[in-house]
């Protein structure tokens, strides 16, 4: 969606925002594991630039690239790209990735953030990163998983049109529906993946290249999106990894085809500071102690553990510039 920017104001999104720790969280223990702190982050900064600050500001990240299709714009963003060390490349990610080198010189991390639904496209990147990064990078991909269609024929249909060739007729008709489609797409991504990583740990046995997903999730600022992707490894590199139960106690990091949703009650702050003092806390506690809750449901208390360590709280400030 060409001018999202101007449609979006990416600083203010508490799915995101809650997303963006997330990230940052995964980040930091898979340096742990690796034990490295170089780092190059790839992106999609539009005006904003929030996930190049906070990665920056995060991990100390210089080597950084924001990659733009929309190159009319580009005094826009050359005007409010906050970082020097930025570099600004224009051309669609198809176009640009292919083009970037050093990948074998330090840990990538590659977060392509798409406003729109999941396509052709967006395949053809993650292609293009599997045959160029090397073991220890992460890339993910996030995308609207939306479709038009009342009916399920009608969204698969539609489907069909936005990923092309790479579209799987042996799928079952009847999965296509709001909840299945995400889990669709993880196969479609994985199988794109492992094809990719196939070839070329055929053309070169030595570098055994594998594939491990980190991140599932879904999450609703408006649009429904998702988040998937992961690390590639070695069997030295799969092995601390599945050696260290770190990931494991992270909730929202996904092995498999079971997604994690980012749910976030409407709850009052005051609200939120009664539920803060009582988590963790079981049914019967809630039921025995149901009056001092106030009308919060169970259900609502559920949905912000999940999340209540990543919660953004908003306030207004004055600016002078």
């Amino acid at each position: 969606m060409p001018g999202s920017d101007q449609l979006i104001n990416y600083q203010l999104r508490p799915s995101k925002s809650i997303e963006r720790k997330m990230m940052c969280e995964l980040v930091k223990q898979i340096q742990i594991i690796e034990g490295t702190n170089e780092l190059r982050y790839i992106g999609m900064g539009a005006k904003y630039f929030t996930d190049f600050l906070l990665f920056h500001n995060e991990f100390g990240v210089s080597d950084m690239i924001s990659i733009e299709a929309e190159r009319e714009r580009a005094i826009r963003y050359e005007f409010n790209k906050p970082l020097k060390s930025i570099q600004m490349i224009y051309g669609t990610t198809n176009e640009v990735l292919p083009q970037l080198n050093d990948f074998e010189k330090k840990m990538n991390l590659v977060w392509l953030d798409y406003d729109g639904a999941f396509s052709a496209e967006m395949l053809e990147d993650i292609e293009t990163l599997c045959r160029r990064l090397y073991t220890g990078s992460m890339f993910f991909i996030s995308c609207n998983y939306s479709f038009a269609g009342q009916k399920v024929s009608e969204k698969r249909e539609a489907f069909q049109k936005s990923t092309g060739d790479y579209f799987d007729k042996d799928i079952d008709k009847s999965r296509y529906t709001n909840k299945g489609i995400p889990v669709i797409i993880q196969e479609i991504v994985n199988k794109v993946i492992l094809k990719t990583l196939n070839k070329r740990n055929r053309y070169d046995e030595k570098i055994n290249m594998q594939y491990k997903q980190l991140l599932f999730l879904t999450y609703k600022d408006g649009a429904p999106m998702l988040t998937i992707g992961g690390i590639l490894v070695d069997d030295v590199l799969k092995e601390k990894i599945d050696n260290t139960n770190v990931l494991e106690k992270l909730v929202y990091c996904s092995f498999g085809d079971k997604y994690f949703s980012i749910e976030i009650p409407k709850l009052t702050y005051k609200e939120i500071q009664v539920v803060l003092k009582n988590i963790p806390i079981t049914d019967e506690e809630y039921e025995k102690n149901k009056d001092n809750f106030y009308g919060i449901e169970l259900d609502e208390i559920r949905k912000f553990e999940k999340i209540y360590r990543y919660y953004p709280y908003y306030t207004e400030g004055c600016l002078n510039t």
